[in-house]
C-alpha cells in the first residue's frame, strides 16, 4: 500500500508538493494558486504518457499499464526550484511580483500593470537604453543583484509617467519583453487569441438557455487539429449506452436507477 493511498484530499496537491509554500509575498503567504494548474498538468501528462505508451507499444508490440499521480505532477511542476533546492539547500521563499534582478517584474504605471522581462544582461543593457538610462547598466548579475533597490527605485518612478499599454507598444517595438497585465475579462478579446482559433462558440445546448463559449486546445495542426464539435449533454445521458457496453440488460439498469446506484437516466 502507497503512503497516501486512501486519504482524502481536494486541492492540495500543490500544498503538499510544496508550490503554495513558495506562492505569495514575504508578508502574505502560502497562497493558493490562482487556478487549478494541477488538474491541468495532471490531464496533460496523462495524454502525453498515452502518446507515449503508444507510440512504445508500436515499437515493442507490447501494451502499458500507466500510473498517473497528482502529487508528482505537482511535484514536476515544480522541477527546477526543486533542483535547486537539492542542488542548494535552499528552499525558494514567497517573492510575490519580485525577481532576483529589478528589470524583471511588475510595476504600477500610470494607468494599469506593467511586467517587465529584460531578464538577463543583454536585455537589461536595451531596456536601460530605451529608458534614456544607460549609466544603469550593469556588467553582471551580480552587480544587478546587488542594485537590486536603487534599480526597481529608479523603475518606479520612470514608469509611472506613462500609462501600462503606452509602455507596452513603446517598449516592444523596441525589442524589450513587455506587457501590459491584462485581467481574464480581457483575454479573449485578444486578438492573438482570435487567430488561434483557441475558444468556441456554441449558440445552444440542450438544457441551456443561451449561447457560451468553451476553450478548445492550446495547439494547431497543419491539417486536422483540435475540435469540438459536440455540446456537453445532459447529466446521465450515456449511462445507459455505458453500461449497455458493460453487460446490463434495460431490467438491472433500470433497478439500479430506481434504487438510487446511479441516478437519473436521460433519453
Amino acid at each position: 500500500m502507497r503512503p497516501y493511498e486512501g486519504i482524502r484530499v481536494i486541492d492540495a496537491t500543490h500544498v503538499l508538493a510544496g508550490p503554495m509554500a513558495m506562492t505569495g509575498t514575504p508578508n502574505v503567504n502560502p497562497i493558493e494558486i490562482g487556478v487549478p494548474a494541477v488538474d491541468y498538468a495532471t490531464g496533460t501528462t496523462g495524454a502525453f504518457a498515452l502518446a507515449a505508451a503508444l507510440l512504445q507499444g508500436e515499437r515493442t508490440g507490447q501494451g502499458q499499464h500507466i500510473d498517473l499521480v497528482m502529487l508528482d505532477v505537482a511535484l514536476i511542476l515544480a522541477g527546477s526550484h526543486l533542483a535547486n533546492y537539492l542542488t542548494t539547500g535552499k528552499a525558494s521563499k514567497p517573492s510575490g511580483n519580485e525577481h532576483p534582478y529589478a528589470t524583471s517584474g511588475c510595476y504600477a504605471a500610470k494607468e494599469g500593470l506593467l511586467m517587465l522581462g529584460a531578464s538577463n544582461l543583454r536585455r537589461q543593457r536595451r531596456l536601460w537604453r530605451v529608458l534614456g538610462r544607460e549609466d544603469m547598466a550593469k556588467r553582471t548579475n551580480e552587480e544587478r543583484e546587488a542594485a537590486r533597490g536603487q534599480e526597481s527605485a529608479v523603475l518606479a518612478e520612470l514608469l509611472f509617467e506613462r500609462a501600462a499599454a503606452e509602455w507596452e507598444e513603446h517598449l516592444q517595438a523596441r525589442h524589450v519583453p513587455t506587457a501590459r497585465v491584462r485581467t481574464l475579462g480581457e483575454a479573449p478579446a485578444d486578438p492573438h487569441l482570435a487567430s488561434r482559433n483557441v475558444l468556441h462558440r456554441f449558440t445552444a445546448a440542450p438544457g441551456i438557455v443561451k449561447g457560451f463559449t468553451v476553450p478548445v486546445a492550446a495547439f494547431r495542426f497543419a491539417h486536422g487539429g483540435p475540435e469540438v464539435t459536440n455540446a456537453p449533454r445532459p447529466t446521465g445521458r450515456h449511462t445507459s449506452g455505458v453500461l449497455g457496453e458493460l453487460g446490463y440488460n434495460e431490467t438491472e439498469i433500470a433497478a439500479l436507477a430506481a434504487s438510487g446506484a446511479i441516478g437519473r437516466i436521460e433519453q
